[in-house]
């Protein structure tokens, strides 16, 4: 098989060519079981949510937006995908045991990387690569707390532009958490089910 762009990809998924969704299968599948594992440690359900997550590619092939990079949108489905089986299985307390014992120590080191402010920081450079309305908007909205209603009055935009780019920015930022954290939101998500 030749090697074929992103865009030549989604172009041809979204014209049902299925050499494309092929390719594309051959390209990511290793990645995203190695990142679903990561949640979900069994690997026949890793196997599952992966080919869910190509499933759902496919079904969503004629209204995939413009993107950036495949590989992230796909990360995306498969994170949200395996968190949803996640949550779905923490209704048994057994695997609630297991799954905090298993992620302990994890969540421990990164607890002290949080506390340490790297997180912060990190997330500020973030905040700084958004598109420059898209970062004012946000930043009114976190920093200074300001409503949606005061944003738009002070940027003369509508509320519902300032709730799109708040949106927007924070679909970003959620896609820019690496990899690392997962022991962090799993722990986190752990933890509010407990509440």
């Amino acid at each position: 098989m030749t090697s074929i762009s992103n865009s030549e990809l989604i172009t041809m998924i979204r014209t049902d060519e299925r050499e494309g969704f092929a390719q594309l299968y051959e390209q990511y599948w290793e990645t995203l079981l190695k990142y679903v594992i990561r949640i979900l440690p069994d690997e026949d359900e890793a196997c599952d949510v992966v080919q869910e997550t190509f499933l759902t590619l496919w079904e969503l092939r004629t209204t995939i937006p413009k993107l950036k990079s495949i590989k992230a949108y796909l990360l995306v489905i498969a994170r949200n995908l395996a968190f949803k089986q996640l949550r779905a299985k923490l209704a048994n307390t057994d695997l609630i045991d297991f799954y905090t014992a298993q992620y302990a120590d994890a969540y421990h080191s990164i607890d002290q990387h949080l506390e340490s402010k790297e997180l912060g920081v990190a997330l500020e450079a973030e905040i700084q690569q958004l598109p420059v309305k898209m970062r004012e908007v946000f930043l009114l909205s976190r920093q200074q707390h300001l409503s949606y209603k005061e944003i738009s009055e002070r940027l003369n935009i509508s509320d519902k532009t300032v709730k799109k780019q708040i949106h927007n920015a924070l679909k970003l930022l959620r896609m820019k958490v690496d990899e690392e954290y997962i022991p962090y939101l799993i722990l986190f998500l752990i933890f509010d089910i407990c509440r």
